[in-house]
């Protein structure tokens, strides 16, 4: 692997870490909180069918589009949309206002898996390409657990609509290091 390739995969390693633990912080609190937005279990499960609707209906554009247009835009575009989301799930109240929401997060997953794949793949060599997703992806679940460990730290003594802000906010402040990832042409 280039040394550039190095750079990037640390690089891009740090940023998903990041996301990781920002969604792990979240994990298990949006989903009461959508609960309870949704006003009951049979709501909760039609938003998150909506999301996940909608996030498969976007990989393939996705992947098609992050071919001819490069992958960081995407990153960058499905961080500052993830940002504004988890904000506006602090001030929703109706039901239709959560599946919109759900619908654009689910846009957004979709995107971002098929892009995270997408520079996976670009960054790795054939050779050593399982060991370093396999490393990649420890690393980040790691982080994710990081972050679930500490969510119900930041509820219990600041509430969950704090945790959103700050999820938001560290999402807005990671993509800094994005500028810092060199994309590699074929």
């Amino acid at each position: 692997m280039s040394s550039s390739s190095t750079r990037n995969l640390l690089i891009f390693t740090a940023v998903s870490s990041v996301w990781a633990i920002v969604f792990g912080l979240i994990g298990p609190f949006y989903v009461v909180h959508v609960e309870k937005l949704s006003g009951g279990m049979e709501k909760l499960g039609i938003a998150f069918s909506i999301m996940v609707l909608c996030q498969s209906a976007t990989s393939y554009f996705a992947g098609h589009f992050s071919d001819r247009l490069g992958r960081k835009p995407f990153l960058f575009l499905t961080a500052y949309t993830d940002a504004i989301v988890l904000f506006l799930y602090t001030v929703v109240n109706e039901v239709y206002q959560l599946y919109l929401l759900q619908g654009l997060l689910g846009i957004t997953n979709g995107v971002a898996d098929t892009i995270r794949m997408s520079i996976l793949g670009d960054l790795t060599i054939k050779g050593k390409r399982g060991r370093s997703i396999g490393k990649f992806t420890a690393i980040v679940s790691l982080s994710s657990a990081a972050g679930l460990s500490l969510g119900g730290y930041v509820v219990k003594f600041y509430g969950i609509e704090s945790l959103f802000y700050l999820a938001s906010i560290i999402v807005i402040l990671s993509t800094v290091l994005l500028f810092f990832i060199k994309e590699i042409d074929d």
